[in-house]
């Protein structure tokens, strides 16, 4: 199974809508959010897309309700309550959260097979062990204050690997 991991969009549509047509073709079936989609607007270009998505909140993602409530009916948030979340896809466990020094945590516990987070608007991927650690960079574009490259990821549940991309 192929799963699109995405992370910080901060309201950039035509960026959002760009990636999940680019994560469409490479074949994903699911998409993972790591985070700071930000307005509740951007939560509907979700639901255009008719993948299952399985996203976290993160610090800029203030009005949480009306982000959920327009995500439509294949959008689960899963950490209202908390600052990670786990789910299994394609036989992989997998935890997501935003922030890097609690992925970090996460990954070395040895309990997932990958953990993916956002913030740093930084992607890169590592392993602790049988563990996949990966930050798909961002869907904005924007690092450290400037625009850069516009960066997701696709990861392979069947051989546990992962690639960044370029958003075209």
């Amino acid at each position: 199974m192929k799963i699109a991991i995405l992370s910080d969009s901060h309201d950039h549509i035509d960026n959002l809508r760009k990636v999940l047509e680019q994560a469409k073709g490479a074949g994903a079936e699911a998409v993972i959010f790591c985070g700071d989609m930000c307005a509740p607007a951007t939560a509907k270009i979700f639901a255009e897309v008719e993948l299952p998505v399985y996203a976290v909140f993160g610090n800029c993602d203030e009005d949480q309700y009306q982000i959920a409530l327009r995500g439509g009916a294949k959008f689960k948030i899963v950490g209202l309550a908390e600052e990670y979340h786990q789910i299994e896809l394609g036989k992989r466990k997998i935890a997501i959260c935003h922030y890097p020094k609690l992925a970090d945590l996460l990954s070395k516990t040895g309990e997932y097979d990958a953990v993916f987070f956002g913030h740093t608007h930084q992607g890169g991927m590592g392993n602790h062990g049988k563990t996949l650690l990966l930050n798909p960079g961002a869907v904005c574009g924007i690092k450290d204050g400037k625009y850069d490259e516009a960066t997701f990821a696709i990861y392979d549940t069947d051989t546990n690997s992962a690639e960044l991309d370029v958003i075209k």
